[in-house]
């Protein structure tokens, strides 16, 4: 299977096996993804009774693979990061936070299999530096555990029923994502990735 193909088996899969139906049908289907696709220990699991066969290769995919799961709009407002205001305000910011635009763009929670199990990642910062996650988005994330490194919040989780319940919760209360169907997502397959390096 070439590199391209790969990543579009994984996305295939994905979308049979999936439900974007309701918030209690996509958290054990999202569990049985990440456990059978995405993570590298998979590469041993045989093909289950009811995957399809396009998914076969994906299920043998000798280093796993990495889920976007991405919000569908912007959480942080400009009334969070004014652009405005006074000089010694905006020097402190400054300061602080040389990245106080808010993004344009929609924040993410990026899942990627590793041999420890499942990495759970949300991007504070957009590519130009802008804030993906806000004030009160961060201080959720940090009370419950997460780590931060590098404008990345990150948790590793040992499986895919723990990580789809964590993940869950944060698309709901964190990413104030409304239904699972308004989430949209992107796949890729590690080895696409090393075939490329």
């Amino acid at each position: 299977m070439n590199a391209v193909s790969l990543s579009q088996a994984l996305s295939q899969a994905f979308e049979s096996q999936v439900d974007l139906g309701s918030w209690s049908r996509f958290t054990p289907t999202l569990a049985q993804f990440l456990d059978h696709v995405c993570t590298p220990s998979s590469r041993q699991t045989t093909q289950q009774a009811g995957t399809p066969e396009f998914a076969t290769e994906s299920l043998n995919a000798p280093s796993g693979g990495t889920l976007r799961l991405i919000a569908p709009v912007p959480i942080v407002g400009a009334e969070e990061y004014p652009g405005g205001g006074q000089w010694s305000r905006l020097r402190s910011k400054l300061r602080r936070l040389a990245h106080s635009r808010p993004s344009p763009d929609r924040p993410s929670v990026v899942l990627t299999g590793c041999n420890e199990g499942i990495k759970v990642s949300l991007p504070e910062l957009d590519a130009q530096g802008r804030v993906l996650l806000g004030t009160a988005e961060r201080g959720i994330l940090n009370r419950i555990g997460w780590q931060e490194t590098g404008h990345t919040l990150a948790r590793v989780l040992p499986n895919g029923s723990e990580t789809a319940d964590i993940v869950t919760r944060i698309l709901i209360e964190v990413l104030k994502v409304a239904h699972p169907a308004d989430l949209g997502y992107f796949l890729l397959a590690h080895s696409d990735v090393n075939q490329v390096n």
